[in-house]
């Protein structure tokens, strides 16, 4: 998982909903991922790690692989990631309560 691209793409964020409110989504420009697509790919990511842990951990387990460091660097990746995952839905889930509280 890129973190650093992730981070940055959500942090572009509020200046892309300035621009589309000017703009319809067909005006937008093509080569800026919308926030949705960032999500996805991100929790795409944190599954695709999850899944590789679960492969380094069958192979030690089974026998195929002897080095316990690598699949233990595996299983603590997508563990980092989905806290990661976590924390940035908590965010994502108080920014919509804080809008919500604001409306009333």
């Amino acid at each position: 998982m890129n973190i650093q691209r992730t981070l940055k793409s959500i942090a572009s964020q509020p200046t892309q909903s300035k621009k589309s409110l000017d703009q319809s989504p067909k005006e937008q420009n093509a080569d800026e991922p919308s926030f949705t697509e960032t999500l996805k790919e991100s929790i795409a990511d944190v599954n695709r790690l999850q899944k590789e842990a679960d492969q380094a951990i069958e192979s030690f387990v089974v026998g195929k692989t002897k080095d316990i460091a690598q699949t233990m660097v595996a299983v603590e990746k997508a563990n980092i990631s989905f806290q990661l995952m976590t924390q940035v839905r908590n965010r994502i889930l108080e920014a919509y309560q804080e809008v919500m509280r604001m409306q009333q």
